[in-house]
């Protein structure tokens, strides 16, 4: 059975990089819960552009990336 998703573009700041990439969630969900669960230690996301903090230069352009909930310091919708 195919779930339908979201496709979210959202902006993460870490302590020493920026990324921006697309996170995908269950379609109609909210952002905070999805972020919320317990049990997602890791968010995962596509299309990702990693940039210098502070700065603009573009470290990396990868089609994927996990990163540890632990390590964000602020995420927020790319508008």
């Amino acid at each position: 059975m195919k779930i339908e998703q979201s496709i979210e573009t959202v902006v993460i700041l870490m302590a020493n990089a920026r990324l921006e990439g697309n996170l995908h969630m269950p379609a109609g969900g909210r952002l905070t819960d999805y972020l919320a669960l317990a049990e997602r230690k890791f968010i995962p996301l596509t299309e990702v552009k990693i940039f210098s903090h502070p700065g603009e230069t573009v470290l990396y352009s990868v089609p994927f990336a996990n990163v540890n909930k632990d390590s964000i310091l602020l995420l927020f919708p790319k508008t």
